[in-house]
């Protein structure tokens, strides 16, 4: 079956960012030098992304209100537009207000959204619905063998599936569509300039090309970023060898003869095709190309013990 090249961006304010500094929120240099950064590259090899983009229902964490310019420029080069909203609270309420508030904005300025990914990753069953009750499709949370809080994405599917309304983890009939990020586990992702991430970019690669040629459903190369990685903490200088691993990849992703897909296309490919949802036996490439002191890298007792320490973490502290 095809292979799909899925390619997401977190748009959001700097102060998100690890490393960064000032007053909350006050200064994002990086923001739109990075998206400028994103947009360049993505017209150059002709990738369709989806920019999810940062808004709060306070509208001082608004991109909209105050860089509208961000939106401008993915409506320009005919990207798509999606809501990013961070929320520490587990509660229905709380995701119904700041969620809601957010997708009016929008609304009322003209963006009619589909696509949603959480702050951090963050989903629940509340998430799911408040974003059917207004009408978003596709959930672009989940992580595979991620945890974030209380909830723990490591049994999920390797593709899309329809989410349990008891066990966001879990398949069941909730309408919304959950299409999960499976690259970091793979080891497609760039944090580092270090070379050995290409390598391990190509491996996850080559293991998904691989596994589509004995699948009957798409399988999708996932590969998530945010805003401000292509530019240096606290400043719109951009990164060199960020740019030029990013650059070497989607060369190899494309060489594979993926089709690159928005978030929205995606969905209603896969709804159209009536696939179902399906697990590969594939390795953790992250994890095994860590060191033997590394907890992450004896990966079946580690991601226990990571999800325990977070789930204590926010639920005594509410930490995410």
């Amino acid at each position: 079956m095809p292979l799909w090249l899925i390619t997401d961006v977190d748009t959001e304010l700097d102060y998100q960012r690890p490393g960064y500094k000032g007053k909350l929120g006050e200064t994002n240099p990086s923001l739109i030098a990075g998206t400028k950064e994103l947009l360049r590259c993505f017209k150059k090899f002709g990738v369709k992304a989806t920019f999810h983009i940062q808004e709060q229902g306070d509208p001082y964490f608004s991109i909209l209100i105050r860089y509208p310019e961000i939106y401008e420029m993915v409506k320009e080069d005919s990207q798509e537009v999606s809501l990013h909203v961070h929320i520490k609270e587990a509660d229905y309420e709380t995701r119904k207000q700041e969620i809601s508030t957010a997708f009016y904005r929008l609304k009322e300025h003209g963006y009619h959204v589909s696509a949603f990914k959480a702050g951090w990753y963050f989903t629940n069953e509340a998430t799911i619905r408040v974003l059917e009750e207004l009408g978003i499709k596709y959930d672009c949370s989940p992580q595979k063998n991620g945890a974030v809080g209380p909830v723990a994405f490591f049994t999920i599917p390797d593709s899309p599936y329809h989410p349990s309304y008891e066990n966001v983890t879990r398949v069941g009939n909730a309408k919304i569509l959950a299409i999960p990020i499976t690259n970091v586990r793979l080891g497609i992702t760039i944090d580092k300039d270090d070379e050995r991430e290409f390598e391990r970019m190509k491996r996850g690669v080559a293991l998904l090309a691989a596994a589509s040629k004995e699948m009957e459903q798409p399988v999708i190369i996932y590969f998530t970023t945010h805003s401000w990685k292509p530019v240096e903490v606290n400043s719109s200088t951009l990164r060199a060898w960020e740019i030029n691993r990013r650059d070497r990849f989607f060369e190899l992703a494309l060489q594979t003869g993926a089709r690159t897909l928005n978030v929205s296309e995606a969905g209603e490919e896969w709804e159209a095709g009536g696939y179902t949802p399906y697990y590969l036996k594939l390795p953790d490439v992250l994890a095994e190309d860590m060191s033997f002191w590394n907890p992450r890298h004896h990966f079946g007792l580690g991601k226990y013990l990571a999800h325990a320490l977070l789930k204590i973490k926010y639920d005594f502290f509410g930490v995410i």
